[in-house]
């Protein structure tokens, strides 16, 4: 045979030997099922899915409630058993209960995810070698209330400054929770700060207190230190008219702060009686003082008609210019007629309520005070007219403090306003001329240009405008200029009866010009009597009508105090007539 051109000088032994491998070859491609350069070979993966898990939600720290779970499949789409999965945390600084896991027989496998303990998004990534990784996702919420933190925008604070308090909730690993319902604020110490229900902190004196806010049986705490600039040191107290002993009759009690005269013989007169009928002291000096019997020296006209501002009359405050003590009245309506009221009654027991304050003076050295016709007499007549229908709250002028005499030779005085919808604020009112009633002015916002007019003898005048006094909340019915503060000093009561524990007593609040006011502070802790939240319990006394005279002071009617004046209040001994007229020395210290 001849030979191909191919085979030219090979040996037939060599092309049999070739010819054997190249079926061998053969036989293994087709055995491996290789067809040629990417085909696929049964039993390897080639596809990687998210069968479940995906997009849960859970509480940070804690393990979610679905295992993460893939699906393997074959070239064939068929689920793929043996194949290994990869698991790795990509955010989020969770835990995996495994770090691989081995498909089943259902070409699934999975793992626990306990999610990180930062509140928000979490990742994970489930990976085969030369596959595309696939990623779950999950939000992580913060856990149950664990902590409370209160912060405060200035610590220590100023004794006087209120200051509002923060308060944060946190799960265990610090992630901010809201609160299921609002905290509850209560102070250590109410006396060195009170805190109201929205964590509004009053800082009262000088120390410290822990302020808490609680809420779902959690509790934070803030050591709050309080400093203050003006601090109080008081003496022993001292009783200076005694009800059971001393009263004229059962309703002569101390219901007004008291004020004090030097009468032109050098001796003293104050006030501090009771409507109806007003009994003064007198004294050589105020160690000597006493009650008057002989007479009232104010009998109260008790007119039962609203526009004559003459009816149950209180000697609120004295000033003597050369023989004649002038008087400003506090006087209360009570209506007697209207059936919704309490006919007949014109005393203070009749809530329906209507004040004035009007102007009375006396020549004989405070026996006797007397004043012009009706209403020829009204300083401040209420902006409107009595109407009984409601019956609306107390409403009108109230409280007249004691007269100032300042160096622009106007005479002041710092009273009560409050309209028929029962809100309240102070007002001040000056003169040049203490015997006319009808010259004095309050202040309007701009000027002391306001004419209080009576709005039955012609059109409604508009409402004093408030000074700035915050927490208008008691009668603050003495005015002095403190020679040692260098500041007009204003005293009463004071009362937050909203915070925890209340704050109730007797505060002051100073300033440079009877109009702008610092924030009140507490001079000395007292019950209070019918002031919410502040009443005395049983066999407790309490305090009112605060008034600061100092026996040093030379002037005539004792507007200029200094630093270690006497604080005045009326003590009730109980809750009915049994009053006392008390004093206790002070020493203030101005830092």
């Amino acid at each position: 045979m001849k030979q191909s051109p191919f085979f030219e000088g090979v040996s037939l032994q060599t092309v049999r030997t070739t010819a054997l491998s190249v079926l061998i070859f053969v036989l293994a491609l087709e055995l491996t099922g290789c067809s040629g350069a990417g085909s696929s070979q049964p039993g390897h993966p080639t596809s990687l899915s998210i069968a479940a898990g995906d997009h849960q939600s859970g509480t940070v720290g804690a393990p979610l409630p679905q295992l993460l779970m893939v699906k393997v499949g074959d070239q064939t789409g068929q689920p793929l058993a043996n194949a290994g999965v990869n698991w790795s945390i990509q955010s989020g600084s969770g835990s995996l209960d495994h770090s691989s896991t081995v498909t089943g027989q259902d070409g699934t496998a999975s793992v626990g995810w306990t999610l990180g303990t930062k509140a928000g998004g979490n990742s994970v990534n489930a990976t085969i070698s030369g596959l595309t990784p696939v990623s779950f996702v999950a939000t992580g919420s913060p856990g149950p209330l664990a902590s409370i933190s209160v912060t405060s925008p200035q610590n220590p604070a100023e004794a006087g400054n209120p200051i509002q308090l923060g308060a944060a909730g946190a799960d265990a690993f610090g992630n901010a929770v809201a609160f299921a319902l609002p905290p509850a604020w209560i102070s250590s110490d109410a006396n060195v700060g009170a805190v109201n229900p929205d964590g509004f902190v009053f800082p009262l004196s000088p120390g410290n207190a822990s302020i808490s806010a609680s809420t779902q049986g959690i509790t934070g705490s803030l050591f709050l230190t309080v400093t203050a600039k003006i601090t109080f040191v008081f003496g022993p107290e001292e009783t200076v008219f005694r009800w059971t002993s001393d009263s004229c009759e059962p309703l002569d009690v101390p219901d007004v702060p008291a004020h004090a005269v030097r009468l032109a013989d050098g001796t003293l007169m104050l006030a501090d009686g009771d409507a109806p009928r007003n009994y003064a002291m007198f004294g050589a000096d105020f160690s000597t003082l006493h009650k008057d019997c002989t007479a009232p020296a104010l009998a109260s006209d008790d007119n039962h008609s609203a526009e004559s501002y003459d009816n149950q009359e209180w000697i609120h405050s004295v000033y003597r210019e050369g023989n004649i003590i002038h008087a400003l009245i506090h006087n209360e309506f009570h209506d007697p007629v209207a059936a919704n009221c309490s006919p007949g009654n014109t005393s203070p027991g009749n809530p329906c309520w209507y004040n004035s304050i009007g102007y009375a003076s006396s020549t004989d050295s405070g026996r006797t005070f007397t004043h012009a016709a009706a209403p020829s007499h009204v300083i401040a007549p209420p902006p409107v007219q009595w109407d009984p229908q409601g019956p609306p709250p107390p409403h009108g002028y109230f409280n007249p403090s004691s007269i100032v005499h300042a160096p622009d030779n106007f005479y002041y005085s710092i009273f009560m306003a409050i309209d028929r919808s029962g809100s309240q604020a102070l007002c001040v009112m000056r003169t040049q001329t203490l015997g006319n009633p009808a010259s004095w002015r309050a202040w309007d916002g701009v000027g002391y240009n306001l004419q209080m007019t009576s709005p039955y003898t012609g059109p409604a005048p508009a409402m004093c405008s408030l000074v700035g006094v915050d927490q208008t909340l008691g009668i603050w019915g003495s005015l002095t200029y403190n020679t040692y503060l260098g500041k007009y000093m204003l005293v009463g009561i004071f009362g937050l009866g909203n915070t925890n524990p209340p704050v109730c007593g007797m505060g002051y609040s100073l300033s440079p010009d009877l109009i702008q006011w610092t924030v009140v502070r507490l001079i000395r802790t007292a019950y209070l009597p019918s002031f919410p939240g502040c009443q005395a319990p049983n066999g407790a006394t309490a305090s009112a009508y605060p008034s600061i005279i100092d026996h040093g002071d030379t002037t005539v009617n004792f507007e200029m105090a200094g630093r270690t004046p006497y604080l005045y209040f009326t003590r009730f001994n109980d809750s009915g007539l049994n009053r006392d007229l008390v004093r206790v020395p002070l020493t203030i210290t101005s830092q």
